[in-house]
């Protein structure tokens, strides 16, 4: 069983992940990590993910306090907690999945390298629909060669 932990658990995405997680066989949640002032530290991830069952996984406030419960740290937050995540990982023989946005060229190159050691999955969008669209631009963009100009808009969470 692989003992999963989640950052920006009380946000949208992290209560999404802990169901997710939760209704996997072959995984557990292990770790639900907020921010410091956030009300739901303390509160269990079943309740944070307004799950009918508890979990019996408090909420804290750092990764460091729950890396000794994980195997896999999963990350959709700001680049730079996401690269001090990726160091503590490394550090600790954690894996890691990546989902965060807006990371510098420079961050993903550390990230390539810190992939030598360490278990990495990093994409930066993880929407199927999303993933769709950035293939058929790709399509669309050697069917229309260098002549066209094309604009693409990105909205959710509409």
């Amino acid at each position: 069983m692989t003992r999963i932990a989640i950052t920006g658990a009380a946000g949208r995405m992290g209560r999404v992940l802990i169901e997710a997680v939760n209704n996997d066989e072959a995984a557990e949640v292990a770790g639900a990590i907020v921010l410091e002032n956030d009300p739901m530290v303390g509160v269990d991830a079943g309740a944070i993910a307004g799950l009918a069952t508890t979990l019996n996984v408090k909420a804290v406030t750092s990764v460091e306090e729950a890396i000794p419960h994980f195997d896999v740290l999963i990350d959709f937050t700001s680049p730079e907690s996401t690269m001090a995540n990726v160091e503590l990982c490394q550090k600790h023989g954690k894996g890691i999945v990546i989902g965060t946005t807006g990371l510098t060229e420079e961050q993903k190159s550390k990230l390539k390298a810190a992939a030598a050691d360490t278990r990495i999955v990093f994409a930066p969008n993880y929407s199927v629909g999303v993933n769709l669209c950035l293939n058929l631009l790709r399509m669309a963009a050697k069917v229309m060669g260098d002549e066209s100009d094309i604009e693409v808009i990105e909205m959710h969470h509409r």
